[in-house]
C-alpha cells in the first residue's frame, strides 16, 4: 500500500525553505495480492511506479467566461456577449440582429450560460443576453455591472493522474466573442487543456475571425486561423474530480506594435487589476481590433478586465480496467490472516516545516522531521513488514536527490529496526529518491525520519514541491 504526500515550500532569498502543507492521498497500485490489510485482507505490491498511473476520463465539461469585460456593458452597441458556435460571416463591421442568426446559445457540445436571480445558471435569450441576474441591462458606465455570462464545452475526452498533478484534455466545437453588440467578433474552436505536474498548464484553441478597425469602419478581412494560447494556468490542483483555477492574468505585462494602444504603466492606483491574457492571444486580437480590451490599457473599463476562474470536472472510472488484446490480469489471492496489519501517519497537522536554510558554502542545507508513522501487526504469525520512502524531482527543475533521511524509531516495539540512512546527494548518489527502509520488523512500533535538505548554493528563490511515497510492504 502506498501513501502519497506532497511538500512544498518557499526558499526566499537563500534565507530559508518551508515545506508547506502536506497531503496524505491513498493511490492504487497495479500488482499482485499477497497478504493482509485491514478490513480489505490484501496488500498490493507495486510493480513500477509508487504514483498512480494517469487514466482516461471522458464527458469532460469546461466553463469559463474568459473575463468580466466579456459580459460588460458597452459604449456601442449593448454589451459584450458569448454565442455557441462559430459565427458566420456578417460581411462589414455592424451590429448583429435577430434576425442574422449569428447568434446562438448553445451549438453541439458547447453552450452559454449566465446567472438568473436564483443563482442557476440559464441560457441566455436574443433578448435577455445583455442583462444582469436581476434582469436589468448591463451598463458601459460600471464596471460591476455585467451578465457574467459564460461558455460551457460537453464530452472532453483526454487522460488524468490526480496523483502527479497532471491532465490533458481535448473538447470539440466553436465559441464566439462578441465585443460591441457585434463590431467586433472572433471565434475559438476545439480547445485542449495541458498541465503539467508544477502545476502549470495552458488552454490552446485554433482562433478565427475577422480583422476590424474602430478608426476605420469599412476594414472586414477574414482571419487566417490560428492557434493561441487562451490561457496561461498556474497552481492548478487537479483532483479526483477536477479543479477550478484563475488563470494567470494578474501582474502578467504583454508588447503590442507601435502605434497601437499599449499596457498602461503599473502603478498603486492600478495593480489590483493591472495584468494582461498571453502573448499570442493578445497578438491574435491585434487583427480583431479587440487588442486593448484583453490588458490593463488605462481605459475606463479596466478593472472588468482581468480573467475570470475556469473549471473543469469529470469523474475518473474506479472500475478495473479490462486487458487488451495483448495484456493479461494476473490475480494472486492469499487468505486473511487473524488480526491486521495497518499504518498511518500519526499526527493531526502534517505540514511539515523545515528550519530557515543554512549557507555551508557548497550548498544550502534545511532540517526537519518526517511526520510519525505508526504501524500496528497483530496478525498472529507477525509476518516481517518494511515502511521504505521515495522522494520525486521537485518543481523548478529542483532535483529530489537533493532530499535525504535518517530513519529512526521513534517508539520501540517488537524490535523495530531503523534503516541505513540516505545522505542528500549534493555531490554524488540518488539522495531519497532510491528507497531507504525506514523499519523491517515484526510487531508493532512509531517510525520516524530526520530530513536533510541540501540545494546547491545557487538555487534561485521560489516555492518549490516535491511529493514522498511512503510504501508499507508485507
Amino acid at each position: 500500500m502506498n501513501t502519497t504526500v506532497r511538500a512544498e515550500g518557499a526558499v526566499p532569498a537563500h534565507s530559508g525553505c518551508r515545506v508547506g502543507p502536506v497531503r496524505r492521498v491513498i493511490t492504487s497500485v497495479a500488482g499482485v495480492v499477497v497478504g493482509a490489510l485491514s478490513v480489505a485482507g490484501v496488500v498490493c505490491v507495486g510493480a513500477g511506479s509508487a504514483s498512480a498511473a494517469s487514466v482516461s476520463v471522458s464527458g469532460v465539461s469546461f466553463a469559463w467566461g474568459l473575463s468580466g469585460e466579456q459580459g460588460g456593458g458597452a459604449f456601442f452597441g449593448g454589451c459584450n456577449f458569448l454565442s455557441a458556435g462559430k459565427a458566420g460571416n456578417t460581411g462589414s463591421s455592424r451590429l448583429w440582429t435577430q434576425a442574422d442568426g449569428f447568434y446562438s446559445a448553445s451549438s453541439g457540445n458547447v453552450r452559454v450560460e449566465k446567472p438568473d436571480a436564483g443563482g442557476s445558471f440559464v441560457e441566455p435569450s436574443w433578448a435577455s443576453k445583455c442583462q444582469d441576474a436581476n434582469g436589468v441591462a448591463v451598463s458601459a458606465g460600471s464596471t460591476s455591472s455585467l451578465t457574467h455570462n459564460r461558455v460551457v464545452f460537453s464530452e472532453g475526452t483526454g487522460s488524468v493522474d490526480p496523483a502527479a498533478g497532471t491532465a490533458s484534455i481535448e473538447w470539440s466545437g466553436s465559441f464566439t466573442s462578441v465585443f460591441y453588440g457585434g463590431l467586433t467578433y472572433w471565434s475559438a474552436s476545439d480547445p485542449k487543456l495541458t498541465v503539467k505536474a508544477d502545476g502549470t498548464g495552458t488552454l490552446t484553441a485554433t482562433a478565427s475571425g475577422y480583422g476590424a478597425d474602430m478608426n476605420n469602419p469599412g476594414k472586414w478581412v477574414p482571419l487566417e486561423e490560428t492557434t493561441v494560447t487562451l490561457a496561461s494556468l498556474s497552481g492548478v490542483e487537479v483532483g479526483p474530480q477536477g479543479f477550478t483555477v484563475t488563470p494567470d492574468y494578474l501582474g502578467e505585462s504583454v508588447t503590442v506594435p507601435a502605434g497601437t494602444t499599449g499596457q498602461a504603466a503599473k502603478s498603486g492606483s492600478n495593480e489590483a487589476y493591472w495584468g494582461a491574457f498571453p502573448q499570442s492571444f493578445v497578438d491574435f486580437q491585434q487583427l480583431t481590433g479587440q487588442s486593448s480590451y484583453w490588458f490593463t490599457s488605462g481605459g475606463a473599463r479596466d478593472r472588468a478586465k482581468p480573467a475570470t476562474p475556469l473549471t473543469v470536472a469529470y469523474t475518473i472510472d474506479s472500475t478495473d480496467p479490462v486487458p487488451s488484446e495483448n495484456e493479461q490480469t494476473i490475480t494472486a489471492t492469499v487468505p486473511e490472516q487473524a488480526g491486521e496489519f495497518t499504518w498511518t501517519i500519526d499526527a493531526s497537522d502534517r505540514a511539515v516545516t523545515l528550519t530557515d536554510a543554512v549557507n555551508k558554502g557548497a550548498y544550502l542545507q534545511s532540517t526537519g522531521d518526517l511526520k510519525p508513522v505508526k504501524v500496528t501487526d497483530t496478525r498472529a504469525a507477525a509476518p516481517a513488514w518494511s515502511v521504505s520512502g521515495q522522494a520525486g524531482d521537485f518543481t523548478g527543475g529542483l532535483s529530489g536527490k537533493y532530499l535525504g533521511w535518517t530513519p529512526a524509531v521513534l517508539t520501540d516495539g517488537a524490535g523495530a529496526q531503523a534503516g541505513a540512512p540516505v545522505a542528500p546527494g549534493i555531490d554524488t548518489g540518488d539522495g531519497l529518491t532510491a528507497s531507504a527502509t525506514a523499519g523491517h520488523t515484526k510487531g508493532t512500533g512509531t517510525l520516524g525520519a530526520a530530513l536533510d535538505l541540501r540545494v546547491p548554493s545557487t538555487t534561485e528563490p521560489g516555492t518549490y514541491t516535491t511529493t514522498l511515497t511512503l510504501t508499507a510492504l508485507s
